[in-house]
């Protein structure tokens, strides 16, 4: 499997079968027009995009001195495919493309089922669960300070 920047197009049927299965195939989706978003896909060796997301400048709100954040949406793992470490690598080459950008942070809208998912990759929550306005499905704002250490290291500094 590799793992990196993807044309969006080749990620839209995933997206879309898992986050948005009411839209129509080949419908558009958020994201898919904004110049500025970087999507990262896990493709298999057969060609199969398995896992993705995508990532794009977005100040957040509720971290006004965060100048320079980024956020991450669409996360999306194949069903057959989950528990087997793509979303980790997904959501891993995502940080470090934002990281890259030299951003202090990434945040998100966390479906509540994927919040333990997030909280295992060094992400914090923020506020209460809530009900997007683009579908109905509780999220959780959920952030990651990126000027930190990756989960599980330490700093070497002291």
């Amino acid at each position: 499997m590799r793992v990196g920047p993807i044309d969006e197009a080749l990620t839209r049927e995933l997206r879309r079968s898992v986050l948005r299965p009411h839209q129509a195939p080949g419908d558009p989706l958020p994201g898919d027009d904004l110049p500025s978003g970087v999507h990262i896909g896990a493709v298999d060796d057969d060609g199969t995009v398995v896992g993705t997301c995508f990532v794009y400048p977005d100040e957040c709100a509720w971290l006004p001195d965060a100048r320079g954040a980024w956020h991450l949406r669409q996360m999306a793992t194949s069903p057959d495919r989950r528990g087997q470490g793509v979303g980790a690598a997904v959501l891993g080459a995502a940080v470090a493309h934002v990281r890259a950008q030299g951003a202090p942070v990434v945040w998100c809208h966390a479906r509540e089922t994927a919040v333990s998912f997030y909280a295992r990759h060094g992400f914090r929550g923020h506020g209460e669960i809530f009900i997007d306005r683009e579908h109905p499905v509780p999220h959780l704002r959920m952030w990651r300070d990126l000027r930190e250490p990756e989960p599980g290291t330490t700093s070497s500094e002291g």
